[in-house]
């Protein structure tokens, strides 16, 4: 075959193999995976071995996690034919590993465990990747959006995908308040003793999870308007007997400012703004009311993609950010670091600082 080459932005000489790894060989094992990763969590498969991990050992933490197919067949009630299909192709896609050829026993692949299996671990993208495929149920919707122009209502989608759809935003949110405590030490002295957390846009929960179980005595506030997250909130915190200390409420963040005469020392809108109707008018007063619900001495932080113009200068991996904007096109309206600093400027507040580390970004904003 003759070699055809092309160069790249970067003056590197590409040649058709190279392509045809790229766009079949990568895509098939992409795909397969998000594929894998999506069923098995529909199957409960990666809840079945974390709750094994959980009853296995109560004292050393677990990272690897053995088992067979007749145990998943049986524990989780699955037909043997379709299982070993999936942990065959499992196995190709680098998920799993054999464990011991006599037993036919497998175990996870490294760190396996830690990305897809444990929530609650700090590197933990399964909900992230369990989002990627749930995009596929919103694709004809998209495809007519296409030709319409209209907004895509998420939320129309069934519950288990809504919830999944929320559940990418979880390790985002650790990631956030990591870098949020690395970076307001003494700030958060202060939240550990008694602070007050106000999140808004709460959704299923999971980000008031994540800082209840870091600031204990910390009393929490969690807003929003969808009832089925509000209830799935609800539940997060009757399960972890958190009632005395947070409240779940379904109001619009206008009504609650008019209602309560609570001020809060920290404020979370985290990856909401983009969701919200995309009137600057519009934002610009719930950002008068986030400034009405804020402490003196508060801060609101504000996580979010920031998405530069489609034919400005690349920035290094964009992908996740750009990534976001195509899913959820036509629905929401983002900003870059340029127009968000302007938009700041046209509300009360008068101090914001973008902090980042890595792929890890937030905004810090006060009075």
């Amino acid at each position: 075959m003759e070699k055809i080459s092309r160069n790249n932005q970067e003056g590197a000489e590409i040649s058709i193999k190279d392509q045809i790894k790229k766009f079949a060989i990568n895509c098939l094992y992409g795909f397969n995976t998000i594929i894998l990763i999506g069923m098995g969590r529909k199957l409960g498969i990666f809840d079945y071995l974390y709750e094994k991990t959980k009853s296995v050992s109560n004292v050393n933490k677990c990272s690897v996690v053995k088992f067979t197919l007749e145990e998943l067949a049986e524990k989780l009630n699955l037909d043997v034919n379709y299982l070993d299909a999936w942990l065959h192709l499992a196995l190709e896609c680098g998920l799993f590993e054999i464990d011991d050829l006599n037993t036919k026993s497998l175990k996870t692949a490294p760190f396996v465990y830690e990305l897809l299996i444990d929530h609650d671990h700090i590197s933990y993208i399964g909900g992230t990747l369990g989002a990627f495929y749930n995009i596929a149920p919103a694709q004809q919707i998209m495809l007519k959006n296409f030709k319409t122009g209209k907004a895509m209502d998420l939320l129309k989608l069934s519950g288990d995908v809504v919830k999944d759809l929320q559940e990418r935003s979880r390790r985002f949110g650790k990631l956030i308040e990591k870098l949020f405590s690395k970076s307001f030490t003494d700030f958060c002295k202060n939240l550990h003793k008694q602070g007050s957390i106000l999140e808004v846009g709460c959704g299923y929960g999971f980000n008031i999870e994540t800082w209840a179980k870091k600031y204990e005595k910390a009393r929490f506030v969690g807003i929003d308007i969808e009832p089925n997250g509000i209830e799935f909130a609800q539940k997060l915190v009757d399960q972890n007997k958190w009632n005395e200390r947070i409240d779940i409420l379904k109001t619009s963040t206008n009504k609650y400012a008019r209602t309560t005469k609570v001020k809060f020392d920290l404020i979370i809108l985290n990856q909401v703004l983009h969701e919200m109707n995309p009137d600057e008018n519009y934002r610009r007063q719930l950002f008068k009311d986030l400034y009405l619900l804020l402490n003196d001495n508060g801060i609101l932080l504000v996580g979010e993609s920031m998405v530069p113009d489609t034919f400005a200068p690349r920035e290094p991996f964009k992908l996740f950010d750009i990534t976001h904007k195509f899913s959820e096109a036509g629905s929401a309206r983002f900003y870059n670091e340029k127009t968000f600093r302007a938009f700041i400027d046209s509300t009360p507040f008068t101090k914001v600082e973008f902090i980042q580390e890595g792929g890890t970004k937030f905004w810090a904003i006060r009075k």
